[in-house]
């Protein structure tokens, strides 16, 4: 064991010695061991010829420990106690002392719905924890590889338009339906909003990646028909204020169209058919099993729970 480097073979003699020391019994140190007494004597063997010392010489009494085996007990308890601290604390994290970061890249839809409470929430369970919450840009599976970022929050287009590979894990954190959202006393809101009057309005666009068309535009053309996008915006809440102080509708997220109801505007289911709005929690894999990073996944995924709601 004179070499620089520690290895397996050498960890389990550690092991070894230090249970013959504390059962001064080969016998008791295999069963407390889980191993043989031929694995325990082999062992013992290995050590003595390796230290030069025969560290247990058999006494009327039983197993007693040489003058060197003496001296090396307190150092090797050291070492094993040091390991077994490190494993605990691998595999501990407490929110309500930890005073650890953490990061989320998402759109503003969560940060107009659900992020104010749940920082509430955060306050009360992680008051040590502190939370950086950013807009999503370029460079985020790096980002996310190197521990610089923990999550993003974003819908399956993330894949290929921010460069998400197969490689980063996710989990489905949102499923919502979408309604239209107009002023109150807007003249459309007299009579049904049927398909022709839906496409007769101007509309906004909400469209965080700068696109000019979205998925009413898809499910529109398989129709044959277009809806005129009067204005395109990156933000949810700006969207919602633009239809409080015009004549425009918005088709949006049933959580934001709920929350834009402070303002002064009315809901109403689209009339067609429109797939879910969804979105997931990405993460890299290299972290997976890190319990503070769990921790996060699911605090972020039980806050996110409400969104995965029915189209009632």
């Amino acid at each position: 064991m004179n070499g620089a480097h520690v290895s397996e073979r050498d960890l389990r003699l550690f092991l070894v010695l230090d249970a013959v020391l504390a059962e001064r019994s080969v016998t008791r140190a295999a069963a407390r061991l889980g191993v043989t007494q031929s694995a325990v004597s082999h062992s013992l063997r290995s050590l003595r010829s390796r230290l030069g010392d025969p560290l247990l010489v058999r006494t009327p009494t039983g197993l007693e420990p040489t003058p060197l085996a003496q001296s090396l007990r307190p150092d090797l308890r050291s070492g094993l106690d040091a390991l077994e601290r490190l494993l605990r604390h691998q595999q501990h994290f407490d929110p309500a002392t930890s005073t650890r970061s953490f990061s989320l890249a998402t759109p503003d839809h969560p940060q107009f719905t659900m992020i104010p409470e749940f920082i509430g929430y955060l306050r009360q369970t992680a008051p040590g924890v502190d939370v950086c919450i950013r807009a999503i840009g370029p460079g985020l599976p790096e980002e996310m590889a190197s521990g610089r970022l923990d999550l993003v929050l974003a819908g399956a287009e993330a894949e290929g338009i921010l460069g998400l590979d197969r490689e980063v894990m996710r989990q489905r954190v949102i499923d919502e339906p979408f309604r239209c959202l107009l002023r109150r006393g807007h003249p459309a809101l007299a009579r049904p909003l049927d398909l022709q009057a839906y496409v007769a309005l101007p509309h906004v666009l909400v469209s965080t990646t700068g696109g000019k068309t979205g998925i009413v535009d898809e499910a529109l053309a398989v129709r044959g028909l277009r809806r005129r996008v009067a204005v395109t915006v990156p933000s949810f809440p700006a969207a919602a204020y633009i239809v409080a102080s015009s004549d425009l509708i918005a088709t949006l997220p049933q959580a934001v169209a709920e929350r834009a109801e402070r303002l002064d505007v009315e809901l109403r289911p689209p009339p067609l058919e429109l797939p879910r709005g969804v979105a997931y929690l990405w993460w890299h894999p290299r972290f997976q099993h890190d319990p503070g990073h769990t921790w996060w996944r699911r605090a972020l995924a039980g806050a996110l729970s409400p969104f995965r709601c029915g189209d009632a």
